[in-house]
């Protein structure tokens, strides 16, 4: 259903997760290269709705699937047959914990209250509706920490693509490293060297090359600031038509 968004996208669907049934975006970015501002924007075009900031909690998630990769445990990413013993459990199909960790986003980026509110009274299975609701939706998030996590690039493009296969990437960075570490600086009393916020910039960079046929996009903060012409060009490659911004 949702081909045109992710037409790329790699989906097994099992009795217990569609991974492909939702429509996903996210910003990454590194700190103090307006990617606030940017997330304002992007949630001015329809039926879109992104979070900000939230902790690295997808890194955090994963985690937890890489602990039902461990010593005894079947395989998430594969079939496997029933077992007996200690560690038995039936057959987990193949992408069936992408359901769960995509449920950690919409957990922590739910819809307006007055929406919410509006589901409670007039459906008695509240989590259903929500679906049937999220599903109009184009859902993700802002975060400026994913290259904070203890994974490389390509280990962090890999858990996206298998657990958000049907999403996209606005992958945004500031040129000028100078004055992006004088802005953390002042802003947050923060010290970043130079250097650090570069080795930032390498991680997001190699994550947009790994992601293949997954659709991500790398701009930068000084293009689309001072020309918003940029931000249309995103606009249209995202798929909306006659759908423009007139500022920044």
């Amino acid at each position: 259903v949702n081909k045109a968004w992710c037409p790329g996208a790699a989906c097994s669907n099992s009795a217990l997760c569609r991974p492909c049934q939702q429509r996903f975006l996210f910003i990454l970015s590194t700190g103090r290269a307006a990617s606030t501002t940017l997330l304002g924007m992007i949630n001015h075009l329809p039926n879109v709705r992104l979070a900000g900031e939230n902790n690295n909690t997808l890194y955090v998630a994963s985690l937890l699937e890489k602990n039902l990769h461990g010593l005894g445990f079947a395989n998430l990413r594969t079939k496997v047959p029933a077992r007996d013993g200690a560690w038995f459990h039936h057959s987990i199909p193949k992408q069936s914990m992408a359901c769960t960790i995509q449920k950690v986003l919409q957990t922590i980026n739910p819809p307006p209250e007055e929406v919410q509110q509006q589901i409670v009274r007039n459906e008695s299975s509240g989590a259903l509706a929500l679906d049937g609701y999220d599903a109009s939706q184009i859902v993700g998030a802002k975060m400026i920490r994913i290259q904070y996590g203890e994974w490389k690039p390509l280990e962090a493009a890999e858990f996206f693509k298998y657990n958000f296969p049907c999403a996209k990437y606005i992958v945004n960075t500031r040129l000028d490293k100078e004055a992006q570490a004088n802005s953390r600086l002042q802003y947050f009393r923060s010290e970043e060297t130079v250097d650090k916020l570069k080795r930032q910039d390498v991680f997001l960079s190699e994550f947009a090359q790994h992601m293949d046929a997954y659709p991500a996009r790398l701009i930068y903060m000084e293009d689309w600031v001072n020309n918003v012409t940029h931000l249309n060009e995103v606009v249209e490659w995202l798929g909306f038509r006659n759908c423009q911004y007139d500022k920044v």
